[in-house]
């Protein structure tokens, strides 16, 4: 794939994920702090939990993306933000991505980058790649959200990626 169309891609799904993250954080902005951190059974146990985890993991992979050499992931939980905080600091993130890919050459999108995991296993693959997985783990994690929103009086919010296009 020509690296404007591999650009043009990515930049396409970054945008739709950051559009769909709005989407369900206005879904969720009506809770309390105290539904926000209700343990709910899932596997970051809370709303809160969950949105921390996302962002936390989109923030590293970000931070991935602008390295040059091999670098760590970080170990234990993700940081104690507030939703609010998370609400405030996600579009910087989102437009970190963008920038990112708006000035990426095709050797930037297809340079190896390797990454130690927490387990110290060693994750190398290229950084267009990078950006896919981040794209699909926040996918997967508001899935998660949407499935937990079910215990609450709230209209969930259609996330679809056909939703996206319909509206864009």
């Amino acid at each position: 794939m020509p690296t404007s169309h591999l650009r043009e891609l990515l930049l396409a799904h970054t945008g739709y994920s950051a559009w769909a993250t709005r989407q369900v954080l206005e879904a969720c902005s009506s809770l309390t702090e105290e539904e926000l951190a209700r343990d709910l059974g899932f596997s970051h146990s809370s709303l809160l939990q969950t949105f921390r985890h996302s962002h936390d993991a989109e923030r590293v992979w970000l931070d991935r993306l602008v390295a040059v050499g091999k670098g760590r992931l970080p170990l234990g939980p993700a940081p104690e933000h507030s939703f609010e905080s998370l609400v405030q600091s996600w579009p910087g993130l989102w437009e970190g991505y963008r920038r990112w890919l708006d000035g990426a050459s095709e050797e930037d999108l297809t340079f190896e980058l390797c990454t130690v995991l927490p387990d110290d296993a060693v994750f190398c693959v290229p950084r267009w790649q990078i950006v896919l997985h981040a794209i699909n783990h926040s996918s997967f994690h508001r899935g998660q959200i949407i499935t937990m929103l079910r215990g609450f009086e709230l209209q969930r919010p259609n996330t679809d990626l056909t939703a996206y296009y319909a509206t864009h």
